[in-house]
């Protein structure tokens, strides 16, 4: 057998490390993160109006974000908490919002609905 230098077994535990966060990355969709793509659309869900692009752009990246239905159903109650511990935004505005950035995320915009369906 050869003898692995400190260098190789340097690099092999990086790679290691680099793959492990890889497969990692693929973990489900938390709130922070939902806050995050949608914090510009906030002027929006509480005046109405048109959004802006950068609005539209974070709703386009939760869309990427959460591909799979458990994601969404995460989303989904990450929203509807934000809609209902936030003052101001108006349900009729976030329904109104995916339509408005033509964007179909699959999850429902509403401080009502029932994301386990």
């Amino acid at each position: 057998m050869r003898n692995i230098t400190t260098t190789t077994r340097t690099m092999l535990l990086l790679v290691i490390t680099i793959l492990m966060g890889i497969a990692y990355h693929g973990e489900a969709i938390a709130c922070p993160q939902v806050n995050m793509y949608l914090a510009q659309c906030l002027p929006y869900l509480k005046a109405g109006g048109n959004p802006t692009p950068m609005c539209c752009n974070g709703l386009n990246s939760l869309k990427a974000a959460a591909p799979a239905k458990s994601d969404r159903q995460v989303a989904c109650n990450c929203l509807k908490s934000v809609a209902n511990t936030i003052p101001g935004i108006n349900d009729d505005y976030a329904q109104q919002l995916p339509a408005k950035c033509g964007v179909n995320i699959g999850v429902p915009f509403s401080k009502t609905v029932d994301c386990n369906r």
